[in-house]
């Protein structure tokens, strides 16, 4: 059983990044004439194979008189299921509790990559190698969607419909009157697609050797580039940055350190775009959109501060920005800070920081935390990881890599069969 359990979460591995997809709940998905993706229930392909998985991981288990389930930090395991707790008591009250259950089971499949990265049943070099053949695949695939400027015809594989007609489709002026696609690969979005390959990129750093890394640093920067993604490209340069200067600089104290100013700018930084977006003016639309968003974020958690609920967003933007939104106006505000401030309150962002903390305190050992760094700075910059499967799934790889990589010598050792 133990092989087969390996064979089929190398498989889940390779193969998350699918949007095979179907929606089974939608009582609110056409409120404003079109389908509103963002209060509909969908599931995917690949987390039906992971609940497989599980089944036979946790059978394999019993089967040997082990789970194998490590809770090092009762503290910081209490704050997360009271997390999970506050998420679906502030959706019961003021959303959808259906909607709150399909994400507290986005949580719980959160952790069950989490428990099989730590459990080690595929080393880390074994996981690093399958998902780079899968971020491989995803870039091709890319590339000639971006080439010929259309999909490839790959629904079944949950390829999104593309061309630069398409309404809804993300794309970018190339000349007047001409528009290019930009690649997704089987992503829903480019940015879920960037921010895939510079989380797979920043773990995998310290397993490639000095060759291999700049055989795929050039690949996934010619990836992000066909994503056409300023927010992956900016954050991937920060993050060049710091690895460079923690290359330099070994010491714990230095790379501890300088992860608390970026904690500490991303903090303030955050706080006063929440305070001062209506004071911003700029001339991209795509960023006065954002700014506008977060004023009608300020301006909802002010009538809501105990929270709106799970994926209710949307449904309560009417309720405070006097002017009428237009249909695809409607999506959540760009940054997973304020979204989660809005959607499961101040409490559940207080809970979610306090997290944080204490995943850094009891496992940062090592000094080595890019990856998780990574994912802080993207998300005042969208709203994916909090609102998609593959956002949950990206947060899971990268924590499940974190607490591994930190672990004491003698918890590494898989237990035996």
């Amino acid at each position: 059983m133990a092989n087969v359990i390996k064979y089929l979460w190398g498989l889940f591995l390779f193969t998350f990044p699918l949007s095979i997809r179907w929606v089974v709940y939608e009582q609110a998905s056409y409120r404003f004439g079109n389908f509103n993706p963002w209060v509909s229930g969908f599931v995917y392909l690949p987390e039906i194979l992971l609940g497989l998985i599980f089944v036979l991981w946790i059978l394999n288990r019993l089967r040997i008189k082990d789970l194998g389930l490590k809770f090092e930090s009762k503290w910081l395991w209490g704050l997360f299921f009271l997390f999970a707790i506050n998420a679906y008591v502030a959706t019961f009250l003021s959303g959808d509790p259906i909607l709150g259950a399909l994400f507290l089971l986005r949580l719980f499949e959160g952790l069950i990559v989490f428990w099989l990265i730590t459990d080690r049943i595929l080393q880390p070099k074994q996981i690093i190698s399958i998902l780079f053949l899968g971020a491989f695949v995803q870039i091709i695939w890319g590339y000639f969607q971006w080439k010929f400027n259309h999909s490839l015809g790959l629904t079944f594989l949950g390829e999104s419909v593309l061309g630069p007609d398409v309404l809804g489709v993300a794309k970018i002026d190339v000349a007047e009157g001409v528009k290019q696609i930009r690649a997704y690969g089987s992503f829903l979005h480019p940015n879920i697609f960037a921010a895939y390959l510079l989380a797979i990129f920043f773990i995998s750093l310290k397993y490639l050797k000095y060759g291999y890394k700049l055989l795929w640093f050039g690949l996934f920067t010619w990836g992000i580039y066909l994503t056409h993604s300023r927010a992956a490209m900016l954050v991937g340069l920060i993050g060049l940055g710091v690895s460079f200067l923690f290359l330099i600089f070994q010491s714990k104290y230095f790379r501890k350190t300088t992860a608390l100013i970026i904690i500490l700018v991303l903090a303030i930084g955050n706080y006063w775009f929440f305070k001062n977006s209506h004071a911003v003016e700029t001339r991209d639309i795509a960023w006065q959109e954002r700014l506008e968003q977060n004023v009608i974020s300020q301006e909802m958690w002010k009538e809501n501060p105990l929270g709106v609920g799970i994926q209710n967003f949307t449904l309560q933007m009417e309720q405070v920005t006097p002017e009428k939104l237009l249909p695809w106006e409607f999506q959540p505000v760009h940054n997973t800070y304020f979204l989660i401030l809005n959607e499961v309150g101040i409490q559940g962002l207080v809970i979610i920081i306090a997290v944080l903390f204490l995943l850094f305190f009891y496992y940062w050992k090592a000094g080595k935390a890019i990856p998780i760094l990574i994912l802080l700075l993207l998300a005042p910059l969208d709203h994916f990881l909090w609102d998609s499967w593959m956002g949950i799934m990206l947060i899971a790889i990268v924590a499940g890599f974190f607490v591994l990589e930190n672990q004491h010598k003698e918890t590494l050792i898989a237990p035996e069969e």
